[in-house]
């Protein structure tokens, strides 16, 4: 049994999803990751990078559907070229496969909500966005932890991605946020309402080929990710540089503080590494 989840990327709404706000995300099938199940009378895991995470996930699995762990047997080859602490959904690929191999072997039924369960064993709380779209493999809107659209043909073509030249934990970032929360309520409440309309001007960029919508929704949401504390000096001079190269504006589309920058440009650059976002 072989399953395939690709790697994702959120245009806006970051972090707000996780409370109910409205979060644009896109499948980016350059990258996937791949779980070859075989059965095996022992468990076998032939995975060198991700290995102790991997079993980690397997246990927090069995768990979850009233398993013994010895009870789960065979091998498990894992393949991933998905950037990891990148902002592309790695984890969340990887708990999506292995749900959908429970499910194969008769011990779930709701691949989605198992696969939202065990992605909390390495976000602390996940929204569900991202296995929203590991699972549809389609550009999504999404609010109340819901998928509330599905975007067709959407407007891509002046939108670039760039890596910052940092890693980032998801985690962390949280964190953060979760801490402005605690430290000043008022302006975190204000920060997730700037967020939701920060998306509502991108949703309607994306659909309607706005190139004056989709750079006002991303300067919103690089405002917000800049008063969250989540633009730290890599990040603020990778966008910098991008400003300073042409862009009309630039935000970080994962947790913050590091990973991927996406950028909007009237003509893209040649001389930026990017990442190809067709969806085909």
């Amino acid at each position: 049994m072989e399953s395939v989840s690709y790697a994702k990327w959120i245009l806006s709404g970051e972090h707000t999803a996780v409370r109910g706000g409205k979060a644009i995300a896109f499948p980016l099938c350059r990258y996937k990751c791949t779980v070859i199940y075989e059965d095996s009378n022992k468990l076998e895991v032939d995975d060198d990078l991700h290995r102790n995470t991997f079993i980690t996930l397997l246990k927090r699995a069995a768990f979850l559907t009233n398993r013994d762990f010895e009870e789960i047997r065979g091998k498990f080859i894992v393949k991933n070229d998905i950037p990891i602490k990148s902002g592309l959904g790695s984890s969340a690929a990887i708990c999506r496969n292995i749900a959908n191999i429970f499910k194969y072997l008769g011990f779930c039924d709701d691949v989605s909500l198992l696969a939202r369960q065990l992605e909390d064993v390495l976000h602390g709380k996940s929204s569900g966005l991202d296995i929203a779209v590991a699972m549809l493999n389609k550009p999504v809107i999404f609010q109340y932890n819901k998928v509330v659209d599905i975007i067709e043909n959407p407007f891509l073509s002046h939108l670039m991605l760039t890596y910052s030249g940092k890693k980032a934990t998801t985690s962390k970032c949280m964190d953060v946020v979760w801490n402005v929360f605690h430290k000043n309520s008022p302006l975190a409440i204000e920060l997730d309402s700037i967020m939701n309309q920060a998306s509502d001007l991108c949703e309607q960029g994306i659909k309607c080929a706005d190139l004056d919508k989709l750079r006002r929704g991303i300067i919103l949401g690089n405002d917000v990710f800049n008063r969250w504390g989540l633009c730290d000096e890599n990040v603020s001079n990778h966008i910098s540089t991008l400003m300073r190269d042409g862009a009309l504006a630039a935000k970080p589309i994962g947790s913050g503080l590091g990973g991927y920058v996406v950028s909007l440009w009237e003509q893209k650059p040649q001389e930026h590494e990017n990442i190809c976002l067709t969806l085909e």
